[in-house]
């Protein structure tokens, strides 16, 4: 199995010729299936693929993680642009998000659409609100259990429901997990479930323990200590190749990953792509 995963938008780009922004998105190659997973939060998805060569009308599906604004703003203007797509997402991303902000003001961190907009702009809809299979191999890990007591959703997140405000557990933050023969892929927007809750959900519903690669966004960008110590001491214990983290994850957060786990961890950045 013939496996690729190349970042197109991210907060930081080591390439003159390609932009950063906050957000993620990320070309999946299994074979000769692509799946566009997120779509950043604005324009760096069409002009990084552009300055890469990638045909972004070749891809097969696209996968959303979770329905904030940095994850989804550019899907309408990507239906709109190549046509009608399958979209896998957990069908919680239209939820009402307002952020609390300083001063007592809120900012919407949503996705932006509605689900009737997104129909029509070309979104075929596939909702994944549990774990199941989207081609060969490929899975969407749908809600995750929070099984530990050390991982939230690493924010004051809040939804509306019934037009009251209320805490956002962010039941709809999904994986991406391919069953490599060498070991699972799994690709994270975010991580609001949390990377170690992820992971081993993962392990338990493919019933696989080797994972080749974690990748994306962790979310441990304002984790406490104990959080931190928590995480790197269960990810100590899992069997797992590489940590490629991205987008959310802070810089000091990266920094205690690599000193704990050494080489297994590195930054991906707009522009990598990782081969398996």
């Amino acid at each position: 199995m013939k496996t690729a995963v190349t970042i197109l938008a991210e907060n930081t780009a080591p390439i003159p010729s390609l932009i950063g922004e906050y957000g993620f998105a990320a070309l999946i190659e299994v074979d000769n299936y692509r799946i566009l997973f997120d779509t950043g939060s604005a324009e760096a998805l069409f002009k990084n693929a552009k300055a890469m060569g990638i045909d972004l009308g070749a891809v097969d599906a696209v996968v959303i993680s979770h329905g904030h604004f940095d994850h989804t703003g550019g899907l309408i203007n990507y239906l709109k642009q190549y046509g009608p797509r399958p979209v896998y997402a957990h069908s919680g991303i239209f939820a009402h998000r307002p952020l609390p902000m300083r001063g007592g003001d809120y900012r919407d961190i949503g996705c932006g659409f509605s689900r009737e907009e997104l129909a029509a702009a070309g979104g075929i809809f596939h909702w994944q609100d549990d774990f199941g299979s989207i081609a060969p191999a490929i899975y969407l890990s749908g809600a995750v259990p929070r099984n530990n007591s050390f991982e939230d959703t690493g924010g004051n997140f809040k939804m509306v429901i019934d037009g009251k405000l209320q805490d956002d557990p962010l039941v709809d933050d999904s994986a991406l997990i391919i069953d490599h023969p060498d070991g699972l892929i799994i690709v994270s927007g975010c991580a609001h479930s949390g990377i170690v809750n992820i992971i081993e959900h993962a392990c338990r519903k493919t019933n696989r323990r080797q994972v080749l690669a974690f990748i994306g966004g962790t979310h441990l960008m304002n984790a406490s200590r104990e959080r931190m110590e928590k995480t790197i001491t269960a990810l100590q214990s899992l069997t797992i190749s590489r940590i490629i983290v991205s987008h959310c994850t802070g810089f000091y957060a990266a920094s205690q990953l690599y000193q704990a786990l050494g080489k297994r961890v590195s930054k991906g950045e707009t522009g990598m792509r990782f081969e398996f």
